[in-house]
C-alpha cells in the first residue's frame, strides 16, 4: 500500500498540469467570481442598505395647568381710607411699616377722633398666611382717653379692594366696632412691592 501512494506521488510531482484539478488561468477565474460573490452578498447585507430615519417619539402629554390663585385682596390695602369710628367718618391712611419687611400694615389716623388725636397709629396688623382676605391686627383702644390707650386684638376682614371690615376678637374689650372702612379714590390692582 505504501507503494502505491509513493507512485502517485511521483505521478504528482511529475506531471502537474496532468494532476492538479484547475489551472492558473481557471484558478484566476475561479477566485474572481468567489470574490464577486462576497462583494455582492456584502452590499445586500443590512447595513449597506438604505433604511428611513426612525420617526420621532410623540410629545409628551402636559396635563393642564390649574390657572393661578386669585390675588388676596388683604394685599391691596395700601392707601387712603374713611373709617366709620365712633365720631367719625375719620380719614386713614395706611402703608406698610418700613422698619419691617414683609406685609406689615400701619394705620395712622389722620382725622382727630373723641379719644385719639390725629397722627396716631391705631392698628398695625399683618396679613395671615393661611386665609386669604385676613388681616390680624393689634387695635388701638382708647375707651377712657388716649392717656389710658391699651391694644386690642382685631381682625380685618377684606371682600373686596374698596371696603373691609375690622371687627374685634373679643367684641366686648372696646366701644364702637366693628368698623367699615371704605377706599378713597380707585382701588390698586397691583400691591405695592414689599
Amino acid at each position: 500500500m505504501a507503494r502505491r501512494l509513493t507512485n502517485t506521488y511521483l505521478a504528482l510531482i511529475k506531471h502537474p498540469a496532468v494532476a492538479t484539478p484547475c489551472s492558473p488561468p481557471r484558478r484566476a477565474t475561479a477566485l474572481a467570481a468567489i470574490l464577486f460573490s462576497c462583494l455582492i452578498a456584502s452590499c445586500n447585507s443590512q447595513s449597506f442598505q438604505y433604511s428611513p430615519e426612525p420617526p420621532n417619539p410623540p410629545a409628551p402629554i402636559v396635563p393642564p395647568q390649574p390657572p393661578p390663585p386669585p390675588l388676596n385682596q388683604a394685599r391691596l390695602l395700601n392707601g387712603n381710607w374713611t373709617a366709620t369710628y365712633p365720631g367719625g367718618p375719620l380719614r386713614v391712611v395706611i402703608s406698610l411699616d418700613p422698619m419691617l419687611r414683609g406685609r406689615n400694615y400701619v394705620a395712622t389716623l389722620v382725622d382727630p377722633s373723641n379719644t385719639i388725636p390725629a397722627g396716631q397709629v391705631i392698628w398695625r396688623g399683618n396679613l395671615d398666611p393661611n386665609v386669604p382676605g385676613l388681616v390680624l391686627a393689634d387695635q388701638v383702644c382708647a375707651d377712657n382717653g388716649f392717656v389710658q390707650a391699651r391694644t386690642v386684638k382685631a381682625r380685618i376682614l377684606v371682600g373686596d379692594p374698596s371696603t373691609f371690615t375690622e371687627e374685634l376678637v373679643n367684641p366686648k374689650e372696646c366701644r364702637g366696632f366693628p368698623v367699615t372702612y371704605t377706599r378713597v379714590g380707585p382701588a390698586p390692582t397691583a400691591p405695592p412691592r414689599d
